[in-house]
C-alpha cells in the first residue's frame, strides 16, 4: 500500500478525497506549489499499516527552512508522532526506511515552515512487506560488510546470536541496516561542519589575535604512544603540526612499542620540529605509565591529552590559549567533540554542557579535548595504574575534588577516531573501562569525605551515585488541592485522595509527613471535604466522606481562605511544615519508585545542592518532565512527550545530572534553603514560580539536580489553568537579562525547543 505524490499530479493520483491542501496553492506547473503561510502541509487521508515504510522525496526551494512528517494513528496528529525533516537549503532529497509502530490513518507532509515557492518532484511512502524487509536488510548489511571490510566480526556476532537462540536481537540487527529512519541531526551536523571550516580569512583573523597576545601560556599537549597504526599516528601527529597556535610543545612517550614502524616514525617527526619531544620507556607499563611519563617532560601551565589516534580541530590549541589568556585562574577546560571513522567522515557530534558536576558523576562526558593545570595534575599524582582504561577519568575526578575552576569550550575542537578496539565505536569496546570508572568514583567519594555506593547507569559508561543519607530528616509533602471529584480508572475519586493513597502505600521512607492544603470554603461544618456534586446533574452515589480517609492516613489538613495562589499556598504550607526538607508535591501524581525519597534526598542533602526534582510520566509511559531548560527567557522540557527510557541526548534524562530548574510538581529542597531565598515568589500565581525559585537558588551559589530514579506519574495539572502570555512576560521581565543563555544546554544547539537538535537557523 503506497502513499504517494508524483507527476503529473498527485492530487489526479489520490483523488480529491484524499489529499487536501492547507495553506498551499498549486503553482504553474505539477511540480511547483506556494506555502502561504507558517504552517503549510498536505494531508493524505490514506492508511498505512504498521511496520517498515519506505520514505522517499526531492524537494528544491529558494526558501530556506524546514518540514516535517506527522501521522495520526487513531488520536490525531501530535508533535509526538512527528518526524522533523532535515533543514532544506536550496535542495533536499531523501531515501530511507522508517518504523510505523501503530497503523497510520492519515500522514501530513508539512515541507516548509515558512512562506515561500517550492517545487515537489516525489514523495512516496510506502510499506514493504516483511519478506521485502529482510531480503533489503540483507543487501544493506551485506554491502556494509563489504564497505567496511568486516565480514570476520560481522558474521561471528551474527552467529553468536543465532546460536543463542536470540533471533529477536538478530531480526533488530538485520533491520537496523535499513537506517534509523530520518537522520536529522547527521545533514544538520554536515551543515554545521560546512559554515564552521577553516578559511583564509578566519586563519588571519585568529593569526592576528595570537600576535597581540600578552604572555601566551606554552600548552604541552601529552601523547602515550603504543603500536599505533602508522596512518592513523602520522594523522594524529600532523593534526599537531597544523595547530595556528604555535606556543605548543608535543611530549610523546612511547610505552616500548613492538611494531617496526613506530620508533622511526617518531624520530622522523622529532627531528622535523624541535617542539616534538619523544622519549622510549624501556619497559612497557601501559596507559598510565606511559602518560606520567609524558607528563615528567611538560614544561607548559598546561598539559592537553590526546590520543596517538585522534586529531584535534586547526584551531583546537588557540581556543583554548584564548579562554586560559583571559582567565588565567582556570584550572581545567575542555572542548566538544565528534568522531571521526577510518574514512576521514565525521558524525556523532557531542555539544556538551557547560560544567556539569552531578552529570560527571554519571558519565566522563568532559573527556576530549581536555586541557588542566600542569602543576596541579602533578600536585594530585598524575595518572595512576591501578585505575587503567579509566585513568583519566579517575584523575579529572580527584581534580574536581581539588578545584571549581573549570570552562568550558562550545566548539568542536577533538576528532575521536572509531577503531574497533577504540571507545569511540561504543563503550562495549572496552567493558573493562566501566568497572574501572566505578571504582574510581568510588574512589571520589570517599576522597570527598562522604560515604554512597555506585551502581551501574542504563548502559555501559553511565553511573549512578547514590549518597547514604545522613541520619533520619523527616520530609514534609506538601500538596496543594481544590479536591474535586474527577474519574480515574472508570470510577469517581480525589486525586489528592489517591495520589496520598499511593505515597503511603509504596514509600518504602518512613520518616515524612503529609500537609493537604486546601481552601476553606469547600469545607463544611468542623473542616470535612465534602464530595463534588454528582456528575450529570440530580441522582448519583455520594462518595465516602474524604476527610475520614485522610486522617486515618494521618494527614494534616491546612486551610486557607484567599482565591489560589500556587506560590502563596505552598508558602503557607511551608510555614506549617516541621520537616528539615520540603516536597513540594502535585496531587495528580502516582508513585512509581518506592525509593522515591531516597533518591531525592540523596542529593537534597548536599550543601552545594538546593533542589532536586525527580523524573515525572504521563500515564501512557511518554515523558512529561526530565528537567528544565531555560532559553531564550523561555522554560520548556526536553523531550516533552516523547518514549520515557529512549537514548535522547547522551542519556540526559535517565541520569542524574544539572539543570536550570525542575518543575514544582514534584520538588525537593531544604527548609534553610527555601527559607534563605524568601520561598516562591507570590507574583507567579501558577506558572513559572518554581523556575523562578530554582533560578535564584542557583543565585545564591547552589546547584539544581535532576535524578530520574524518583519517578512518578503525573496527570499534567489537570486542577490548574494553563499558561498566560501575561505569566510568561512576567517571567522573563525578572530573567531574559539575568539568564542569557542556559549552561546546561549547548548555544550549538536550536533554542526553538528542547529537543537538542543542532541550531542551523543562526548558520550562514
Amino acid at each position: 500500500m503506497t502513499a504517494q505524490l508524483a507527476p503529473p499530479n498527485f492530487l489526479s493520483t489520490f483523488g480529491h478525497a484524499d489529499v487536501s491542501l492547507v495553506e498551499i496553492e498549486p503553482g504553474t506547473d505539477v511540480h511547483t506549489w506556494t506555502a502561504t503561510g507558517h504552517q503549510p502541509y498536505f494531508l493524505i487521508t490514506r492508511p498505512l499499516p504498521a511496520g517498515i515504510a519506505h520514505l522517499r522525496l526531492k524537494l528544491t526551494s529558494d526558501t530556506r527552512g524546514r518540514g516535517s512528517l506527522s501521522f495520526d494513528t487513531g488520536s490525531g496528529f501530535s508533535e509526538t508522532g512527528s518526524i522533523a525533516l532535515p533543514e532544506l537549503r536550496r535542495e533536499l532529497e531523501i531515501d530511507t526506511h522508517i518504523r510505523l509502530e501503530k497503523p497510520v490513518r492519515a500522514i501530513r507532509y508539512c515541507p516548509l515552515d515558512k512562506p515561500g515557492t517550492f517545487t515537489l518532484e516525489h514523495f512516496s511512502l510506502e510499506h514493504i512487506s516483511v519478506t521485502k524487509t529482510y531480503a533489503r536488510a540483507i543487501r544493506a548489511k551485506l554491502k556494509e560488510i563489504r564497505e567496511n571490510n568486516k565480514l570476520g566480526r560481522a558474521a561471528k556476532k551474527g552467529l553468536k546470536l543465532l546460536l543463542s537462540g536470540d533471533f529477536a536481537s538478530f531480526k533488530k540487527k538485520l533491520v537496523q541496516s535499513l537506517g534509523g529512519g530520518v537522520d536529522t541531526r547527521a545533514a544538520d551536523y554536515r551543515l554545521w561542519r560546512e559554515t564552521n571550516q577553516m578559511t583564509d580569512a578566519r586563519r588571519a583573523r585568529i593569526r592576528a589575535e595570537i600576535a597581540d597576545m600578552s604572555s601566551p601560556p606554552l600548552l604541552s599537549v601529552l601523547m602515550p604512544v603504543y603500536n599505533a597504526p602508522e596512518l592513523y599516528l602520522r594523522m594524529a601527529i600532523d593534526s599537531v603540526l597544523r595547530q595556528l597556535y604555535p606556543h605548543w610543545e608535543l611530549c610523546i612517550a612511547d610505552d616500548c612499542s613492538t611494531a617496526a614502524h613506530v620508533r622511526p616514525l617518531l624520530a622522523e617527526y622529532a627531528a622535523r620540529d624541535p617542539r616534538i619531544r619523544v622519549t622510549y620507556r624501556e619497559k612497557n607499563g601501559n596507559i598510565s605509565a606511559a602518560t606520567n611519563t609524558a607528563l615528567e617532560m611538560a614544561r607548559g601551565d598546561f598539559i592537553a591529552l590526546m590520543d596517538n589516534d585522534d586529531e584535534l580541530a586547526e584551531h583546537a590549541l588557540f581556543k583554548f590559549a584564548q579562554a586560559i589568556a583571559a582567565d588565567r585562574s582556570l584550572d581545567m577546560l575542555y572542548s566538544d567533540e565528534d568522531k571521526i571513522d577510518i574514512h576521514g567522515q565525521h558524525s556523532d557530534p557531542f555539544f556538551k554542557p557547560d560544567w556539569s558536576p552531578e552529570y560527571f558523576l554519571a558519565c566522563m562526558y568532559t573527556c576530549h579535548l581536555g586541557v588542566y593545570r600542569t602543576a596541579l595534575v602533578r600536585e594530585i599524582g598524575g595518572f595512576r595504574s591501578a585505575f587503567d582504561t579509566a585513568q583519566d577519568y579517575d584523575m579529572v575526578l580527584r581534580l574536581t575534588a581539588k578545584t571549581s575552576r573549570i570552562h568550558h569550550i562550545p566548539d568542536i575542537l577533538y576528532h575521536w577516531r572509531m577503531l574497533p578496539t577504540s571507545t569511540a565505536s561504543g563503550a562495549s569496546a572496552k567493558p573493562k573501562a566501566h568497572v574501572t570508572s566505578e571504582r574510581a568514583l568510588q574512589e571520589f567519594i570517599r576522597a570527598t569525605g562522604r560515604t554512597g555506593t555506585v551502581e551501574d547507569g542504563p548502559a555501559l559508561g553511565f553511573h549512578r551515585v547514590r549518597y547514604a543519607i545522613s541520619g533520619e530528616p523527616l520530609v514534609s509533602i506538601i500538596i496543594p488541592s481544590a479536591c474535586k471529584l474527577v474519574k480515574i480508572r472508570e470510577r469517581d475519586s480525589y486525586y489528592a485522595l489517591e495520589c496520598i493513597k499511593s505515597v503511603v502505600a509504596k514509600t518504602t521512607w518512613k520518616h515524612y509527613e503529609i500537609l493537604l492544603l486546601v481552601r476553606d470554603d469547600i469545607a463544611v461544618g468542623s473542616g470535612s471535604v465534602p464530595p463534588s456534586p454528582p456528575r450529570g446533574g440530580a441522582g448519583g452515589g455520594v462518595p465516602p466522606p474524604l476527610q475520614s480517609q485522610l486522617e486515618e492516613m494521618g494527614v494534616r489538613r491546612i486551610s486557607y481562605s484567599e482565591p489560589f495562589n500556587w506560590s502563596r499556598v505552598n508558602n503557607l504550607g511551608a510555614t506549617h511544615a516541621k520537616g528539615s526538607h520540603l516536597l513540594f508535591l502535585n496531587d495528580d501524581m502516582e508513585l512509581i519508585s518506592p525509593d522515591w525519597l531516597q533518591a531525592l534526598l540523596e542529593f537534597s542533602q548536599v550543601p552545594e545542592i538546593g533542589a532536586v526534582g525527580g523524573r515525572l510520566l504521563f500515564p501512557d509511559d511518554r515523558l512529561q518532565h526530565g528537567g528544565v531548560n531555560v532559553l531564550d527567557g523561555n522554560p520548556g522540557h526536553p523531550f516533552y512527550g516523547c518514549e520515557a527510557g529512549r537514548n535522547d541526548y547522551f542519556y540526559n534524562t535517565i541520569v542524574h545530572r544539572n539543570c536550570a530548574a525542575v518543575t514544582g510538581a514534584c520538588l525537593m529542597t531544604r527548609a534553610d534553603v527555601f527559607k534563605s531565598v524568601g520561598g516562591f515568589a507570590e507574583k507567579f500565581h501558577l506558572n513559572y514560580n518554581d523556575v523562578d525559585y530554582c533560578l535564584r537558588v542557583i543565585e545564591s551559589g547552589k546547584r539544581i539536580v535532576y535524578t530520574p530514579y524518583a519517578e512518578l506519574y503525573h496527570y499534567e495539572s489537570v486542577s490548574k489553568a494553563g499558561v498566560g502570555q501575561d505569566e510568561l512576560a512576567a517571567f522573563k521581565s525578572v530573567w531574559a537579562k539575568k539568564w542569557p543563555r542556559d549552561p546546561y544546554y549547548n548555544p550549538n544547539l536550536t533554542t526553538q525547543g528542547c529537543d537538542y537538535r543542532i541550531d542551523t537557523d543562526h548558520l550562514a
